[in-house]
């Protein structure tokens, strides 16, 4: 990921901490530190219980827990940022949902981030061509719809129509023993990348 799309989704999040609603639009320059304040803020609520909220339409879940989205007023241009630690992926699944489909509603979970139209991973690190990174709601035909992430980081994205439509969320981190692609938590501090007989592509962002 280069470093001025990182520089972008750090001043997209960072509207979350300061509460000036959830535009497309943000004041704060103090990108990072309000990023990692609201990372550590989260860890903090999340121990030693099951953590349970709404979900906003913009939204940084940096811990487990059940999340639920309920449409006061459409919503069209939803997402939902999801990061761990750098040794976990993350396990996302969706219920409780009630959206139309046919009607230009959509839920889908993303494997990694987007923003602007860069991924990261990047196509040439990941090992899921990018078509296969998508789990779609709508297009899912069993009664579960989940998906995995191949590395800490992982989204959903949704468009809402009609109010009191919305889903719930549940995310859940498991332990990845060989990480390869990891977006880290903190601007300091060291991390080593172990891949033993492996042939591929890693980033470290």
């Amino acid at each position: 990921m280069s470093a001025a799309l990182r520089t972008q989704l750090l001043l997209c999040l960072v509207s979350l901490s300061t509460r000036t609603g959830l535009t497309r639009y943000v004041e704060d320059n103090d990108a990072s530190d309000g990023l990692y304040s609201l990372l550590l803020a989260q860890k903090r609520e999340s121990e030693d219980f099951i953590f349970r909220r709404p979900l906003r339409c913009l939204d940084m879940l940096a811990n487990e827990g059940y999340f639920t989205f309920v449409a006061s007023r459409p919503q069209l241009a939803c997402a939902a940022f999801i990061i761990a630690e750098p040794s976990e992926v993350i396990s996302v699944e969706l219920s409780d949902v009630s959206i139309d489909c046919t009607a230009g509603d959509f839920i889908k979970i993303f494997d990694g981030w987007v923003l602007k139209g860069e991924k990261f991973p990047s196509s040439f690190d990941h090992p899921l061509p990018p078509h296969e990174r998508y789990t779609d709601y709508c297009s899912s035909t069993g009664p579960l719809v989940a998906s995995q992430s191949s590395q800490n980081v992982a989204m959903v994205f949704f468009r809402i129509h009609s109010p009191e439509s919305g889903f719930n969320l549940a995310v859940k981190k498991l332990h990845n023993p060989l990480p390869c692609n990891i977006m880290s938590q903190s601007p300091e501090g060291s991390f080593t990348m172990v891949i033993p007989h492996q042939h591929r592509n890693c980033s470290f962002s």
